[in-house]
């Protein structure tokens, strides 16, 4: 019995010593997690994730970022005071003649490129290319993604471009009634002025949709409806040099021009717009704002038939 005895309380306190390491064990490896999951918590300090977008997190930079692009566009707002005053003359011009435009006159030798159903994770390149050609372009900006991305509309406007209105949420507005044309246009205009940026003047149906009700409310809100003369049809992401070279190739002074930053890849989009710009500046062309365009180059009372419903 002695031996039994012995070897129990031998086993007894092996068992006894095994359990006090496996909890000491436990113990450093809730620790170590712990402080893995402090240490990823507070990872870098304003640091852009780019992996948020697929988690649909707001996808903006730093707030100390955009309140310094914030100040840049009021302080370039400020700046182009009396040459906004002649450019929101020319437009008023343009919708009290017919209201509605998609080629302007062919004094100047000048170009609008136009960006539709941003803003969006490529805007920022596309702003990139822009400012390395010292271009300047108009974004057709959707109310919903305004509040996604403040950033690039808080920096094309404080690099010079002009931010007009695409509806809310790009509905075709042919298919809506009167109170709801209105509110995709109200809505939209409310959340461009909610980032300090200047009330749009210009706006685009999506899918190049109108007919006179759309046209009429635009005018009623002070806005002139841009169609374009060039489509570049980026959207069915054509070969970069092939869209190019369409649009080096059709260009004349005053031309429109079609593409999009938003509204799904847009990297045939970035990829062509260096090819167009050095196209374009080959050819004598300056690239300007639509309101620019305008004031150069007035446009022909004649425009598009107000009844008619593109889609494009």
């Amino acid at each position: 019995m002695r031996d039994f005895d012995d070897k129990q309380s031998v086993s007894t306190a092996d068992h006894h010593r095994r359990r006090r390491l496996v909890a000491l064990g436990s113990a450093c490896v809730v620790a170590l997690g712990t402080l893995v999951i402090v240490a990823v918590s507070v990872g870098s300090p304003g640091k852009w994730n780019p992996q948020q977008l697929e988690q649909g997190a707001i996808a903006e930079k730093p707030k100390m970022e955009l309140a310094l692009q914030a100040k840049a566009a009021a302080l370039v707002i400020a700046k182009r005071k009396a040459q906004t005053k002649l450019e929101n003359a020319a437009i008023d011009q343009a919708i009290q003649q017919s209201g509605i435009v998609s080629q302007a006159g062919m004094e100047n030798k000048e170009v609008a490129l136009t960006f539709d159903d941003g803003p969006s994770e490529y805007t920022g390149a596309i702003l990139d290319t822009l400012k390395k050609y010292d271009a300047d372009a108009t974004f057709f900006t959707l109310g919903n993604q305004v509040g996604l991305y403040p950033l690039p509309m808080q920096r094309a406007v404080a690099e010079g471009h002009v931010v007009g209105n695409h509806t809310w949420d790009h509905q075709d507005l042919t298919r809506l009634g009167p109170k709801d044309i209105r509110t995709e246009m109200s809505q939209q205009a409310g959340a461009v002025t909610g980032k300090a940026l200047p009330a749009p003047k210009l706006f685009r149906p999506p899918y190049g949709a109108y007919n006179a009700a759309v046209v009429a409310e635009a005018r009623k809100q002070g806005m002139l409806t841009v169609l374009w003369s060039i489509d570049t049809n980026d959207y069915t992401r054509p070969a970069p040099a092939a869209m190019a070279q369409q649009v080096i190739d059709t260009v004349q002074p005053g031309a429109i021009i079609l593409m999009h930053d938003g509204g799904g890849d847009r990297t045939t989009t970035s990829a062509a717009l260096p090819m167009i710009l050095k196209g374009l500046e080959k050819k004598g062309y300056k690239m300007v704002t639509v309101p620019q365009l305008l004031l150069d180059n007035p446009p022909a009372v004649e425009q598009q038939d107000v009844n008619r419903t593109p889609v494009a």
